[in-house]
């Protein structure tokens, strides 16, 4: 097989976990990709050339400007779903999420439509694919989910790296190939152990023990899927988790400092300060409920 080589920068317009119920029908055409992973349950989706019925552990790939009418079938349906460009331009923030057909919209919504970045590459794939691993892809879209509606410093990296491990799985299922599955693998198990393990302040040799990789090839994985380094990204998860007890609980700085295994509260104060660019104290007095 050919190696595929792609590199994009996306723009994730929406991404919401939405259960599909027996009133429920759309009935349009799309200005950017959605991307849905069949949960639970089954519908239906009519595209011009064919109609399929998806069920759990399918994920299904719209392009733009394709028409596609979805409706309940037999069951509700629980989809998570993404609408993204695969490259963010200056258009991106000011293009919505259609819910039309081509002759109900107007003359500048018909300048939306974006470009379709797989067929420019020559890749032209099935509307649904069965994943090879619905548990990770489960996983992984409820992971953009959450950072989409959370604020984080690094949202959109975050973002970024979790649709690009969707979009290599899709790819790598509607191909045939393998091999992509053990990276999306391995990430999805440290991303897994790095969240269970927000208050032990892991190292990266840590990351070494649980992956059996060494620093330089954990450092390139994390590279490839998130455009950074695990400790950094670990960093950014206890950092997040730092904020979320600040804002959310009766502990002081100080107790919040020892919960995330930090010695002294000076200590964590400057870590808290070297990502964020603020003081944990200046933090809870900006976020006071």
């Amino acid at each position: 097989m050919n190696e595929i080589s792609l590199s994009f920068k996306p723009y994730i317009r929406l991404a919401m976990y939405h259960t599909w119920l027996p009133d429920y029908v759309v009935d349009r055409v799309i200005f950017d990709f959605e991307f849905i992973f069949i949960d639970k349950g089954k519908m239906k989706i009519d595209f011009d050339d064919k109609s399929i019925i998806v069920e759990e552990g399918d994920m299904v790939l719209i392009p733009p400007n394709v028409h596609h009418h979805i409706s309940f079938y037999q069951t509700p349906c629980c989809q998570p779903h993404v609408h993204f460009d695969f490259n963010k331009d200056e258009l991106s923030p000011t293009i919505p999420v259609s819910m039309k057909n081509k002759d109900e919209m107007s003359e500048l919504e018909l300048t939306y439509f974006r470009k379709n970045y797989l067929v420019d590459n020559n890749l032209n794939l099935p509307y649904v694919v069965h994943s090879s691993n619905p548990t990770l892809m489960r996983s992984l879209i409820l992971h953009l989910i959450n950072e989409y509606t959370f604020d984080d410093p690094l949202k959109e990296l975050h973002m970024e790296g979790a649709l690009k491990l969707l979009m290599s799985s899709f790819i790598s299922d509607s191909l045939g190939y393998k091999e992509d599955n053990e990276m999306i693998d391995t990430v999805s198990l440290l991303v897994r152990y790095m969240t269970e393990n927000l208050r032990n302040n892991l190292s990266l040799r840590d990351f070494e023990l649980k992956s059996n990789l060494s620093s330089w090839s954990l450092n390139n994985l994390f590279k490839q899927s998130f455009n950074t380094t695990p400790k950094k990204y670990y960093d950014h998860l206890r950092l997040r988790y730092a904020k979320d007890l600040i804002r959310n609980s009766f502990k002081s700085i100080k107790e919040i400092s020892i919960l995330l295994g930090f010695d002294e509260p000076q200590t964590f104060s400057r870590w808290f300060y070297n990502l964020d660019g603020k003081y944990p104290t200046q933090y809870k007095n900006e976020n006071k409920k």
